[in-house]
């Protein structure tokens, strides 16, 4: 069967059977709809950071030296827009279903001085 053929014969048989037709493309276009929808739903979830990325403009980048380091010429390079800190950091441990990992964690005092940093 040639592919004219096969386009006259269901062009012939949509014609008979409008109704099942019209639920076939209904169908179609409502599971269409959802796997969109779907697709965004699981992109949004997949990654709760994109959000505060893009609204951040950019990447912010951690820096952690040691206490009295010199970082006033990292705002001299290119890309780079600002330049805050230095924040103190706690160390801890977090563990959950058995796995253990180490962590720093930015502590902030003066909720006046975030600059560029996340808000968190």
């Amino acid at each position: 069967m040639t592919v004219r053929a096969t386009l006259r014969w269901a062009h012939a048989d949509f014609r008979a059977h409008r109704g099942e037709a019209l639920f076939v493309v209904l169908a179609s276009a409502g599971i269409i709809a959802s796997l969109l929808l779907a697709g965004a739903l699981f992109s949004y979830a997949a990654n709760p950071w994109q959000r505060t990325f893009n609204q951040s403009q950019g990447a912010h980048i951690w820096l952690q030296t040691r206490a009295g380091a010199d970082t006033a010429a990292l705002s001299g390079l290119d890309g780079v827009a600002a330049l805050s800190g230095p924040y103190r950091t706690a160390a801890t441990t977090v563990e959950t279903q058995g796995a253990r990992a180490a962590v720093a964690l930015p502590r902030r005092t003066d909720p006046a001085a975030r600059g560029g940093a996340p808000r968190w």
